[in-house]
């Protein structure tokens, strides 16, 4: 899906928003089903999964439970003699690590325009992947973006609008100045209405900076990053 066509109108865009899980960053949300069946949580598939999840995920990913409250709930689905430990590594099982050679184009788009990261995530994924990052990239990550954004401190997610314009509202952003890349296509729909320039990435059929050099960013084609 993909709510502009082909290339970008590069002159108005000010602001790029990327999305991290999937986009950015591996995940495998079949390796959390798998090690939640081990704990005797079976078809976990159905709470959590690629662009569908339980009412307990959405509330994990607004804030509006505690990382206690949502791994005692688990637990209370697994195996009598579970242990909150084993619950945690399960559940962070999903991820996987950052997608290779991105910080090059990242840096490359930092350059050029306001670049910043939407994710709908949770303080305990947050807490993980940040470390693994921080060890493996020291802060080179983070510092190519503006600002990162996650949707349980911001307290709405994506594709809800709202999510969308409080990203507006506390960040600056300019809807009509704005490019959002998303894998999911719920999400890139939810931009879109909000009067970003959507475009879904599919990451499993080429890379990010292949997708902009489709979009049509001459700066990424002569540069051969």
């Amino acid at each position: 899906m993909q709510s502009k066509p082909l290339p970008i109108d590069w002159a108005s865009i000010r602001h790029v928003v990327l999305d991290f899980g999937g986009v950015l960053y591996k995940i495998n949300h079949q390796a959390t089903t798998n090690a939640f069946s081990k704990l005797g949580l079976n078809h976990f598939d159905s709470l959590y999964s690629h662009g569908a999840q339980s009412n307990l995920m959405d509330d994990l990913e607004c804030g509006r439970v505690t990382q206690k409250e949502f791994i005692l709930t688990l637990k209370s689905l697994c195996h009598a003699n579970t242990t909150v430990d084993e619950v945690t590594k399960a559940w962070n099982s999903v991820l996987i690590g950052l997608r290779p050679n991105l910080l090059p184009l990242l840096n490359q788009l930092a350059n050029q325009f306001d670049l910043i990261l939407f994710s709908n995530t949770n303080a305990l994924h947050a807490a993980h992947f940040e470390k693994q990052i921080l060890h493996k990239n020291g802060k080179a990550f983070q510092g190519a973006f503006r600002q990162i954004i996650y949707s349980h401190l911001l307290g709405h997610r994506k594709p809800d609008l709202i999510a969308y314009q409080e990203v507006e509202r506390q960040f600056g952003l300019s809807p009509k100045a704005t490019l959002f890349i998303d894998d999911t296509p719920s999400n890139v729909q939810g931009a879109s209405n909000a009067g970003w320039t959507a475009v879904h990435h599919q990451p499993e059929h080429f890379s990010l900076e292949n997708l902009f050099i489709q979009l049509g960013l001459e700066s990424l084609s002569s540069t051969g990053i």
